[in-house]
C-alpha cells in the first residue's frame, strides 16, 4: 500500500497591492464599483421599482396633497397622473420626481384643484 503523498506546503502568498478603479459621478465624488454581482444588480431598478420610488417620494412631502396619483414609466423617466390639491404656490413635483435614480424627464400630467378640507370623524 502507498503512502499518499503530502501536498506542496508552500504558503498563502497574498496578491500583489492592486488599486481598486474608482469612478468619478457628475457631482465630483468618486465612486467604488461594487466588490460583489449582487451589488451590482441591486443597483438596476426595474421599472416597478422607479415607479414606486418616485410615488413614495411624492406622497412623503407634507407639501403636498393628492386626491389621486399615479405614476407610470416612460423612456428615460415617468409621467404623473392624476389630482393634486393645492390652493397655494405650486410646488416644482418635476424636481422631486427626478432626484429618483433613473429619472431623468418627468411628463406632468396631473390636475390642479382647489384643496378641500376633510371633516373629521368623530
Amino acid at each position: 500500500m502507498r503512502k499518499p503523498k503530502p501536498h506542496d506546503a508552500t504558503p498563502h502568498v497574498p496578491a500583489p497591492n492592486v488599486a481598486t478603479p474608482l469612478t468619478a459621478t457628475p457631482e465630483g465624488g468618486v465612486v467604488a464599483p461594487p466588490r460583489f454581482a449582487s451589488q451590482a444588480l441591486d443597483a438596476i431598478c426595474t421599472p416597478h421599482q422607479v415607479e414606486q420610488e418616485v410615488q413614495r417620494e411624492l406622497l412623503a412631502q407634507p407639501s403636498l396633497r393628492f386626491a389621486s396619483l399615479v405614476v407610470r414609466r416612460i423612456d428615460n423617466g415617468v409621467c404623473l397622473q392624476g389630482v393634486l390639491e393645492s390652493d397655494d404656490e405650486l410646488p416644482d413635483v418635476c424636481h422631486i420626481a427626478r432626484r429618483v435614480s433613473g429619472v431623468r424627464q418627468v411628463l406632468n400630467r396631473l390636475v390642479i384643484a382647489p384643496r378641500r378640507e376633510v371633516p373629521v370623524k368623530g
